[in-house]
């Protein structure tokens, strides 16, 4: 016996291509007016066996079916008939291209920083913490943030010159606590995600130090 299969290809075009095979696999051993009777039953009734099963022409099939030929006639073994069935999901398209923007937004991200926040001094109601970036295998002060807290919240401003010489300034809130290596974690973690998400504003870098100048005076 001999076994034929259509490959993955579209439900509406199975008839074509599963003529052409059977072609191709049996034309030096049968008679190309039995090969074309042949493959129109069976593609007669892989028809009638698409439509109760709910395969619809934009599917994806391959077909597989194994057959002999006895005394010039092609038979087909039933038995052996194989259909693999891949539905077309239209949700999936929507869904890969909001996953195909978060990956391309994701590559337009700045690299990932290594960053640390200190307490440097307290004065009136204003804190004031240093923020060192790692450049090479040292840390080097790079910003300062002033936090001026109003009950259990603070009001903070941050101000930035990154490795690269670039000035950035974040404004953001954080919760009051006494101990301020707490509150230094606490800004540590929202400058990490705010310059991962491109959430700071870029000012200028002569403003810039003149700030971090007064801050840490």
């Amino acid at each position: 016996m001999t076994r034929i299969s259509s490959g993955l290809i579209i439900a509406g075009a199975y008839a074509d291509k599963l003529r052409r095979v059977m072609f191709a696999t049996a034309k030096e051993k049968a008679d190309p007016k039995e090969i074309v009777r042949a493959t129109g039953v069976l593609n007669s009734t892989l028809f009638e066996v698409f439509r109760e099963v709910g395969i619809d022409k934009g599917d994806v099939v391959r077909i597989t079916i194994e057959f002999e030929i006895v005394n010039g006639t092609i038979e087909w073994k039933w038995d052996t008939l194989e259909i693999q069935h891949y539905k077309l999901v239209p949700e999936t398209q929507e869904k890969a291209k909001e996953v195909l923007k978060r990956i391309l937004e994701k590559a337009k991200a700045p690299p990932p920083i290594e960053l640390k926040v200190e307490f440097h001094t307290a004065r009136d109601t204003e804190e004031v913490y240093v923020v060192k970036m790692r450049v090479g295998k040292e840390y080097t002060v790079s910003g300062v943030v002033g936090v001026e807290f109003i009950g259990e919240t603070g009001r903070a401003r941050a101000i930035i010159i990154t490795p690269e010489g670039k000035a950035l300034s974040y404004t953001f809130s954080v919760n009051y606590d006494p101990n301020p290596h707490k509150v230094a974690s606490d800004i540590e973690g929202i400058l990490s995600k705010a310059y991962g998400e491109k959430a700071m504003r870029e000012i200028d870098k002569e403003e810039a130090k003149k700030i971090l100048q007064e801050l840490l005076s």
